[in-house]
C-alpha cells in the first residue's frame, strides 16, 4: 500500500509540473483559462482547434520523472581541473574519455559558486532532435543548466553507482552554454571504465535515443 500511495504521489507531483510548464509556455493563458473551467467542473478544450494546439503542447516527448537537489558550492567550477581522464583506484570521478567537441568549448569555462538549487529530469519517450526537446522544456532560458550541476550528480555516481544519472549506456543530457555563451547539448555517458564526456551543437541533425534522461532547470528558480 504504502508503495502504491508512492507511486501515486510521484505521479501527481510530475502532472503538476507539467502543469506549470504549459502555463508558463506561448499558450498559457489558453491553459490558464481550460484550467479554471476544469475547476468548475465545466468542459474544457472542447473546440477543435484548440484541440490541435493541446495535442501539440502534450506530445509526451519528455516524460517527467522527479526532481533532483544540488548542492551548494563555495568556490568557482573550473572545468579544466574537473574534466581529467582518470579511471584509476582512487579517483574520485572515474573519467574514461573527454571528446574533441568538449574540451575545445568548455575546457577554458569557469563558473562562479551556486546556491542551493534542483534540477528537473525527464525520459525522452521516442527519437528526437535536440530543438523539440528544448521547446518541450519550455525553450533554451528554460531548459538551460550549468558545468557545475552536471558534475555534481557525476560526483554522487563516482564509480556508476545507481542513482538519478543512466548507468545503462544511455545518454544523461544536459543543455550548458560554452566559455563563449553558445548553447550546446552535453552529454554523460557511464561506459566499462567510467565516465565519458562530449558536446553536441543543438543544431546538429543526429536524434537521441529513446530512453535517454533529459535534464533541465527546474522552472520556479532562476538561472545559475
Amino acid at each position: 500500500m504504502k508503495n502504491m500511495l508512492s507511486a501515486a504521489l510521484c505521479e501527481i507531483r510530475g502532472l503538476l509540473n507539467q502543469l506549470f510548464i504549459n502555463l508558463e509556455g506561448e499558450q498559457g493563458l489558453e491553459w490558464l483559462s481550460e484550467f479554471k473551467k476544469f475547476l468548475r467542473k465545466e468542459a474544457c478544450w472542447a473546440d477543435c482547434q484548440t484541440a490541435k494546439v493541446v495535442s501539440a503542447a502534450t506530445s509526451a516527448l519528455l516524460n517527467f520523472i522527479d526532481i533532483v537537489e544540488i548542492d551548494a558550492t563555495t568556490e568557482k567550477f573550473i572545468a579544466k581541473d574537473k574534466f581529467v581522464v582518470d579511471t584509476g583506484r582512487k579517483a574520485k570521478v572515474k573519467i574514461s574519455c573527454v571528446w574533441d567537441n568538449f574540451m575545445d568549448n568548455f575546457l577554458d569555462k569557469v563558473e562562479d559558486p551556486i546556491e542551493k538549487s534542483t534540477l528537473r529530469y525527464a525520459k525522452l519517450m521516442k527519437d528526437s532532435v535536440d530543438k523539440p526537446i528544448i521547446e518541450e522544456s519550455g525553450g533554451k532560458d528554460k531548459v538551460e543548466t550549468t558545468l557545475t550541476k552536471m558534475f555534481s550528480l557525476m560526483e554522487k555516481q563516482g564509480n556508476g553507482e545507481d542513482g538519478v544519472l543512466l548507468t545503462n549506456g544511455y545518454a544523461n543530457i544536459f543543455y550548458i552554454r560554452d566559455a563563449k555563451g553558445v548553447l550546446w547539448a552535453v552529454l554523460c555517458r557511464w561506459g566499462v571504465l567510467g565516465w565519458y564526456v562530449r558536446a553536441f551543437s543543438v543544431e546538429s541533425p543526429g536524434r537521441w535515443d529513446a530512453g535517454c534522461r533529459v535534464f533541465s532547470r527546474n522552472s520556479s528558480e532562476p538561472q545559475g
